[in-house]
């Protein structure tokens, strides 16, 4: 045997193997490329057919006991059969459990099933329609695989929840309307009618009626209604049933005869390209009450005419009497009752004289007594008098009555008993004495006036008259020596001047509303002290003076141009009224509140005129030689207006304190250390 030629045959049928199986394995790995390419896009168009048929697909493995969900992207995820059950509602989840399980127990091939997902908060429960079937069996032919096909039916079960609901408010509107109502379609055949319709018109079989189909023409007050250009109409008609069945028969179901009195309201329904989709008749019959009404209008007539000026009377007189509040009264003599009545027709109240009594005050008891003997006697006059009674109004006010009565005589000439009015005149009386204190206050404040005036016309006329004087000096001869002292003179009395005319417009800015406050964070510890000296500028010789500052830092939040004016404008008055001693201001913060007090050792204040310190238009001489009267006013009127109060105590030799209290937010506060 030649082995070199046999071992060749064999390399060469290697070689060739080996090259067969290389093609094949290229062969088969392009095939795998292809189907798995095909597959995915498969897949692909499948996820996307079922996204937009709102679909998912799931499979469970029967012997591994796992759901296998077909995700986007050609994805998909396991779940145990317990994380699976999250998605579900619990009690239909079991729902679900019980058909697979029957499935699988060959009871069943398929089902199908309506499940609710998981309640969320806010959001609305979704609803599955699940198709359960076998995907795959085994050798024995039991279910191996299961196949779940989960769709979305939310909105369908919404859209059917909402027809219904629609359907069913219809119906019950419908049907439950006292008044007739009547349904045509788009051709004007009749498809609906209630019972009060029929009724109204004496149909006993509704089936029948609408099962002929009656056209909406065949009604004799429609024959002329243009279907496609009719609009929202409301027709009256008047229909003689006899005559018209006598000539037509278009509706023989209809019962009632004679004259036949219907008004109706035709309103269309189109939808938004203005196709008719049916017509609504609403309507009743107003025969009776026609028939009614010409039976009872001659009477009517008769009777309005012979009551007329009766009830125009009694009405005048009860509308009056309820609009003004007066009541009418009458007094029987011969039983000693008083019957009080707000209407002509009947009695509201019946009293003896002893309730009478009851009801009016002490001090005027005496005075009721007297007018029930007068009438008891049946004296020929008339009384008119006024009672304050026991009650009190809304505004806790004492109420006044006012009693005008005149007697009632027989055909005798004999007194049969005593008619009067009785009226409410509290708010006239309360009006009266409060246009007595108001004229009061109005002359007082005249008078202030008229005082106030005296002195801003002197305070004006000083100073002007000084600068008139001292400037006419100029141009008469004159020691050029003297021109400093005019100019000081001129110059002093100018400032004198423009401070007054300042305080004047600041307070008329003040009483007008018109001063703006802007509040804000401020270190009030760091501004404190010169708010004080800046008014301590101008000290009498002798005079010490000390500002306590028992923060390093207090931030609130204040007005602080304004509080500083108040500030500085007291610590002035101070300085000016304090010849020797000291001047002290000190603060605290305390609960919200800022206390600011200054305290000086001037000679004081009289107590008569410390209780008009405050008064616009008095001048305290004892204050200020140079005070206008407004000075404090405005100080007053600026603290009040920044929510606060003001206080001042002093007597004749005790010096004077000044108390400010301001309410005010905090912010930070940091007391000083003690060394």
């Amino acid at each position: 045997m030649d082995f070199p030629h046999i071992a060749l045959c064999l390399l060469a049928v290697l070689v060739i193997a080996i090259i067969v199986l290389i093609i094949y394995n290229r062969i088969y790995y392009r095939r795998e490329k292809d189907i798995i390419t095909r597959t995915s896009q498969m897949n692909t168009q499948l996820a996307l057919v079922l996204n937009s048929n709102k679909t998912q697909v799931w499979t469970f493995d029967t012997m591994k006991q796992i759901f296998v969900v077909l995700q986007e992207g050609n994805t998909s995820k396991e779940y145990t059969p317990l994380d699976f059950a999250q998605f579900f509602n619990h009690d239909d989840v079991n729902k679900l459990r019980q058909l697979t399980d029957a499935i699988i127990r060959r009871e069943k091939e398929a089902g199908t099933i309506v499940v609710s997902g998981r309640e969320e908060e806010g959001e609305t429960t979704p609803t599955y329609e699940v198709h359960v079937s076998v995907l795959s069996r085994d050798r024995q032919g039991a279910p191996q695989v299961l196949l779940g096909i989960q769709r979305d039916t939310t909105e369908d079960v919404e859209r059917q929840e909402e027809s219904h609901r629609l359907a069913l408010r219809y119906h019950t509107v419908f049907d439950s309307s006292l008044i007739d109502m009547i349904f045509y379609n788009e051709e004007g055949i009749l498809t609906d009618i209630n019972d009060t319709a029929l009724e109204s018109f004496g149909v006993k079989d509704r089936e029948a009626l609408l099962k002929r189909k009656v056209n909406i023409r065949d009604i004799p007050s429609y024959r002329d209604i243009d279907l496609e250009h009719l609009e929202h109409t409301v027709l009256s008609s008047i229909t003689d049933i006899d005559e018209t069945k006598q000539t037509d028969v278009r509706i023989p179901e209809l019962t009632v005869g004679g004259k036949f009195y219907y008004e109706a309201t035709l309103s269309t329904l189109r939808d938004e390209r203005g196709s008719l989709h049916g017509v609504i008749a609403a309507g009743r019959n107003i025969t009776e009450m026609v028939q009614s009404h010409h039976r009872q209008q001659e009477n009517r007539k008769l009777l309005m005419k012979t009551t007329k000026e009766i009830e125009t009377y009694i009405t005048n007189i009860n509308y009056t009497l309820r609009a003004s509040g007066v009541r009418i009264f009458h007094y029987y003599p011969n039983t000693h009752q008083l019957d009080i009545s707000s209407d002509l027709n009947k009695v509201q109240y019946s009293l003896s004289q002893i309730r009478c009594a009851s009801l009016i005050d002490q001090t005027d008891r005496r005075r009721l007594r007297g007018l029930f003997l007068r009438m008891d006697h049946r004296r020929q006059q008339a009384f008119t008098t006024t009672f304050h009674t026991i009650f009190r109004d809304e505004q806790k006010r004492r109420i006044h009555m006012t009693f005008s009565t005149v007697p009632v005589t027989n055909e005798e000439g004999t007194i049969t008993h005593y008619f009067g009015l009785c009226r409410n005149d509290t708010e006239a009386i309360y009006t009266e004495a409060r246009l007595r204190e108001e004229t009061e206050k109005a002359q007082e404040t005249e008078s202030l006036k008229d005082t106030f005036l005296t002195n801003m016309s002197y305070e004006i006329r000083t100073p002007l008259n000084t600068v008139v004087g001292f400037a006419g000096l100029y141009n008469a001869p004159h020691d050029e020596a003297d021109e400093p002292v005019f100019a000081e003179e001129i110059k002093r009395n100018t400032g004198r001047l423009l401070k007054l005319v300042n305080d004047i417009l600041f307070i008329s800015k003040l009483d007008a509303r018109m001063v703006e406050f802007n509040y804000k964070d401020t270190d009030f510890a760091a501004l404190f002290e010169g708010y004080c000296y800046m008014g301590w500028s101008m000290l009498n010789p002798g005079v010490t003076v000390s500002a306590e500052n028992p923060y390093s830092s207090l931030i609130v939040r204040i007005d602080e141009k304004n509080l500083c004016d108040v500030i500085q404008k007291l610590c002035e008055h101070a300085a000016r009224n304090t010849t020797e001693g000291t001047i002290r201001a000190k603060y605290e913060y305390r609960h919200g509140e800022l206390s600011i007090s200054i305290e000086d050792t001037s000679k004081g204040i009289p107590t008569k005129q410390l209780s008009h310190l405050f008064d616009r238009f008095t001048k305290n001489e004892s204050i200020n030689q140079y005070d206008t009267g407004l000075e404090m006013p405005i100080i007053k009127e600026l603290v009040e207006q920044m929510g606060g109060s003001i206080e001042i105590q002093s007597g004749e030799g005790k010096g004077t304190t000044a108390y400010i209290i301001l309410p005010c937010e905090m912010k930070k506060m940091e007391k000083k250390v003690e060394k």
